[in-house]
């Protein structure tokens, strides 16, 4: 079996794994879930960030600045993903969020899959880098390799985001 499939299949099931084994967010369990997801964010950010510094070696290697320029991009905005993660909710002793310990099951049903949704964006992702890495083994085609390169940026940018929407669940700011 080929090893990118044996990483996606894993990455995949530490998804669900990591999501059976919420406590949900109820009071005095919130702080631990918190942690779980932003963890696993922190993860996979780590595992992105492992898969660009090989596609930027490679662009350097090759003389695709272009596509260099495009992994340094990538750079900075894992960096910001992983930042939001790590400077969530938990991130900071001083950090308030009174509405924790008043969520009802239905927001809290709404958060635990808002959550899954911003973990399965990020295998998605992750899933591109490695049809990304497969293309520059097999294509010399710089300009095909940018516009990939291009669209992970923007859905590690989406994840991004979507991870940030969380707070208004948290603060009862939202009902969808």
């Amino acid at each position: 079996m080929d090893p990118t499939a044996l990483a996606l299949t894993a990455s995949v099931n530490s998804v669900r794994i990591l999501v059976s084994a919420f406590d949900g967010y109820e009071k005095g369990k919130f702080i631990k879930s918190d942690k779980a997801v932003c963890e696993e964010i922190r993860r996979r950010s780590e595992m992105l960030q492992d898969h660009f510094e090989r596609v930027h070696a490679h662009s350097h290697n090759n003389g695709m600045k272009e596509l260099r320029g495009s992994c340094d991009e990538i750079f900075a905005t894992i960096q910001s993903i992983s930042g939001d993660a790590q400077f969530s909710v938990t991130g900071s002793p001083r950090s308030s969020h009174i509405e924790v310990g008043k969520l009802s099951k239905k927001a809290q049903k709404q958060l635990v899959n808002h959550d899954l949704s911003t973990l399965n964006l990020l295998v998605e992702v992750t899933r591109d880098a490695n049809a990304l890495l497969e293309s520059l083994r097999t294509s010399e085609e710089e300009a095909e390799l940018i516009i990939m390169a291009g669209g992970i940026n923007d859905r590690i940018g989406r994840a991004r985001n979507h991870f940030r929407e969380r707070n208004m669940y948290i603060d009862g700011l939202v009902k969808r």
